[in-house]
């Protein structure tokens, strides 16, 4: 380095320098040995407009609390300096999780200015971290403007509240952070303020609806108006009897004639088993309709598969009904039964697989697929 000195600050293709390497790296050592040459390779930024500084409070291995000591001691201005986005230091920590540089800092009545510092998006270091959900982080901040709003006007509660850990602003309610207005307005339900609130479906997705939670709904709607529709069907077979009634003024009067048949005992079971899935389904569906956490994705998921299982047990129960009806009233042979039973369960076995295999594809897995490409 001392035969060519210039090599300590020439660039890379992405614009890094030596001293931007050694701190990636978490060599203390050699962030040390560059910086005895001059300390001017403290302040070159890459093509990003990172320093030294900012690469080392990004890491969260190999000691970066050193190397930021060493960039520091050798350039104690340099926490001033802002990348492309006008972030300084906290910010690349607080966007990578990086908790070395918030420990460097706390405690220097000098540096607190940072904690509150905005970059060209309004947001502070306290709104990244709970944009990524560095929670730690957001929980050991101190001298932090808690309300502070972005240019969107979030505060960090509101990006917490847009994350899926929505058990962790509680901790921070505690701490005097508050939901913004337009915050409020989103928790009450007003979500096409803003476009963030479901980002997965701001392209489109392949479920075609709004939301998980709309998905699982319309699935919950669909298998109610099956379920109204077998507990009508059910309950018009239950007093329009296969073979019909005795009608002969005996003492046997107004009981059914085929009442002695085993497939009229079967009909009779399988019909009040249908009707009983039905209505149970029927009845679920009208106690989760009056629940006050309508719009959790996970009660609407739960409620759909339980409507399920009983819609797809009444609807069995209805076929076996409608067979053993139909062979109830003709004429008994081998010949019939076979014939009844391929007619009525083909298309039932056919269509089966295929239901199977929809049920394992969870909703918005597509979606999400593409948005990994």
């Amino acid at each position: 380095m001392k035969k060519w000195p210039s090599t300590i600050e020439q660039v890379d293709d992405s614009g890094w320098t030596p001293l931007h390497i050694a701190a990636h790296m978490g060599d203390h050592e050699f962030v040390k040995l560059l910086l005895e040459n001059g300390n001017s390779p403290a302040y070159v930024r890459n093509k990003e407009g990172l320093s030294a500084l900012h690469i080392a409070a990004k890491q969260k291995k190999y000691r970066p609390d050193l190397v930021i000591k060493e960039l520091m001691k050798a350039c104690p201005d340099m926490y001033e300096l802002l990348d492309n986005k006008g972030r300084n230091v906290l910010h690349a920590a607080a966007e990578s999780g990086g908790w070395a540089a918030f420990e460097f800092f706390e405690g220097r009545p000098e540096l607190e200015g940072l904690m509150n510092e905005q970059d060209e998006e309004g947001n502070t270091p306290m709104h990244l971290a709970a944009i990524k959900g560095h929670y730690w982080i957001v929980h050991g901040l101190r001298g932090v403007h808690l309300n502070a709003t972005n240019e969107e006007g979030f505060t960090a509660m509101d990006n917490i509240l847009f994350t899926s850990e929505l058990q962790r602003p509680i901790k921070l309610w505690g701490m005097g952070a508050r939901l913004s207005l337009r915050g409020a307005l989103l928790k009450m339900g007003i979500r096409n303020l803003d476009p963030r609130s479901k980002p997965e479906l701001a392209g489109g997705n392949d479920m075609g609806t709004s939301s998980v939670s709309d998905f699982w709904k319309q699935v919950s709607d669909t298998n109610i108006l099956v379920d109204i529709l077998i507990a009508t069907v059910t309950f018009a077979a239950a007093f329009t009897l296969p073979g019909g009634y005795i009608a002969n003024g005996d003492d046997f009067e107004g009981l059914a004639v085929s009442r002695k048949k085993t497939a009229f005992r079967v009909f009779l079971i399988a019909n009040a088993l249908a009707f009983g899935f039905s209505t149970t389904a029927v009845f679920v569906h009208f106690l989760a309709s009056a629940t006050i956490d309508r719009e959790n994705d996970v009660f609407h998921r739960k409620v759909a598969r339980r409507n399920a299982f009983f819609t797809n047990w009444s609807i069995g129960a209805l076929l076996v009904a409608f067979i053993a009806a139909t062979y109830t009233v003709v004429p008994r042979s081998l010949g019939n039964a076979v014939a009844i039973i391929l007619c009525c369960c083909l298309l039932s076995g056919v269509f089966f697989p295929l239901t199977i295999k929809k049920k394992e594809e969870k909703p918005g897995s597509k979606a999400q697929a593409s948005q990994g490409r």
